[in-house]
């Protein structure tokens, strides 16, 4: 079995504080020393569930500061982008970063962000769709006028690295977008659709599988330990009408349905072997962060990752120079 190790960072916090986004970049350090072969930042506007409304400007940092680990957004929210300007600076950073950008998208799901950007959340998938083909027409080199103009610099191969966070992965096959998924719970429909679509197509699959995974001393300590965040976290998509399990639920029906992995690795590795979604993946992007997750805990997880639980799902660092 061989695939790509990812991590993601929502960049949380339960504040804003001055060094957040150098403990973000941080971690791009760490984990490529640790041989991770991606690092996806995800976009959050108005500190609705994370501090960082621009992850590519953050992404170019990263590309300074790193050789080789590719670098990620999970993801923009493309109906409130321009999809020329979206595409004018995914061009630029990966020029600057060497061709290293994966440009993840999604449609959005909070109605308080929605109404910022003078829409409608209803309105979401219609746009996103608009816009989707507006930003591909861009990376493809497509005119963008009627006199001819198009996009400056050109993206090169950016275009085939469009990743789309959605449950329309028939859509995305079609396009030859890779698909991000998760939680778990659906995750095996997903990706065989998904499959099932692109071989129909005659694309090239790309499916990368997004879980929470929070290695510790056990369950039950890891559980202690980002109780308060999940509560605070499920409370906040409960309010949305997007989360079905009751407030009083126990932590652990919480994790579990939210496709956290928690626990001592050895146990985690079971746990992945046993659902039998690996031998079917591309990317296995993992998140070791909640709110309240401090570098140093966040450092040590992806440790834990890199040197106990990916390495016996069959995952094998890439030789750099």
């Amino acid at each position: 079995m061989s695939f790509a190790l990812g991590f993601l960072n929502r960049v949380y916090g339960q504040t804003w504080y001055p060094g957040l986004y150098q403990d973000a970049l941080e971690l791009f350090v760490v984990a490529e020393e640790l041989g991770f072969d991606s690092g996806w930042l995800a976009q959050h506007h108005l500190g609705s569930e994370g501090w960082l409304p621009s992850p590519l400007i953050l992404l170019a940092a990263a590309a300074q500061r790193t050789r080789h680990i590719r670098l990620g957004t999970g993801v923009v929210v493309l109906p409130q982008e321009d999809p020329v300007r979206l595409a004018e600076d995914a061009a630029v950073l990966d020029l600057l970063s060497g061709g290293r950008l994966e440009l993840g998208l999604g449609a959005g799901f909070d109605p308080l962000v929605a109404e910022a950007f003078d829409q409608r959340i209803e309105q979401r998938q219609q746009l996103f769709d608009i816009k989707l083909e507006r930003l591909i027409q861009a990376l493809e080199g497509q005119p963008l006028t009627r006199a001819g103009h198009a996009l400056q610099p050109s993206a090169g191969g950016l275009r085939r690295r469009l990743w789309q966070a959605t449950s329309r992965v028939e859509s995305a096959a079609r396009l030859g977008n890779g698909l991000m998924v998760a939680p778990a719970l659906s995750a095996a429909e997903l990706i065989g659709r998904y499959r099932q679509q692109a071989q129909v197509s005659g694309q090239r699959p790309r499916v990368a599988l997004v879980r929470g995974v929070f290695p510790g001393s056990s369950r039950v300590a890891v559980e202690r330990e980002v109780l308060a965040d999940i509560r605070r976290y499920t409370d906040k998509h409960r309010s949305l009408g997007i989360y079905p399990l009751d407030a009083h639920a126990p932590v652990d029906q919480h994790l579990a349905h939210l496709g956290v992995l928690h626990g001592q690795p050895e146990d985690i590795v079971t746990a992945l072997n046993e659902e039998g979604l690996m031998p079917n993946l591309e990317h296995f992007v993992v998140q070791v962060q909640t709110e309240s997750t401090d570098l140093g805990s966040a450092i040590r997880r992806l440790e834990l990752v890199a040197r106990h639980i990916a390495p016996e799902l069959g995952w094998t660092p890439a030789r750099r120079v």
